[in-house]
């Protein structure tokens, strides 16, 4: 079954809904398990992105094993999207967040493995809050700006998180997939058209 009308919508709802509650739980975090790593970084830089996966996201969403159909205001890309980022741009922020902390779940396809990342020139101005170490960040320098994310084998798969982003702006997002160019995409956050 695909995600459509209330059943969609309920399902992101409930996602939205979970967030708070799930920082107490260390969702997000990522493997703890050492591997090589051929580029130096601090975890979650552009250099040694942060790994999140089936096994370290520490939450289940009811229906997410149905899929998800695309929507105009949805963001997609390779396996990722993201529900409704093409329409925070006439946006008011507080319908998102607070802080300039903005809440958006991401999903990834079945089996895919998409890297979303924001380049260097943004980051004193935007980050990632999809792990739970990135969540403490103070401000959008401190976020990750890197994350790979790896859905479950079986079904589509949801990551919680979001964006940390200092003032209503543009800001370029780069999706890399395995074995395929790397996207760029302008994103406005609350800014209007980019």
């Amino acid at each position: 079954m695909i995600f459509k009308g209330a059943r969609r919508k309920l399902t992101w709802t409930a996602l939205a809904a979970l967030l708070p509650s799930l920082a107490a739980c260390g969702v997000g975090e990522a493997d703890s398990r050492p591997s090589p790593r051929k580029e130096a970084g601090r975890q979650g830089s552009l250099g040694n992105p942060r790994v999140l996966n089936c096994a370290n996201r520490n939450v289940e969403v009811p229906g997410e094993e149905d899929g998800i159909a695309v929507g105009p205001d949805d963001l997609a890309v390779g396996p990722l999207v993201i529900p409704g980022l093409l329409a925070w741009g006439g946006a008011r922020a507080e319908q998102y967040g607070n802080n300039h902390r903005f809440k958006v779940g991401a999903m990834v396809r079945k089996g895919g493995t998409v890297t979303l990342s924001i380049p260097a020139k943004f980051h004193g101005n935007a980050g990632l809050l999809y792990a739970e170490p990135a969540r403490n960040a103070r401000t959008p320098a401190e976020a990750d700006h890197a994350v790979t994310f790896t859905a479950c084998a079986g079904h589509d798969t949801v990551f919680v998180g979001g964006f940390f982003v200092k003032e209503p702006r543009c800001v370029l997002l780069e999706f890399s997939v395995p074995g395929k160019a790397t996207v760029q995409r302008e994103i406005s956050f609350f800014n209007g058209k980019c």
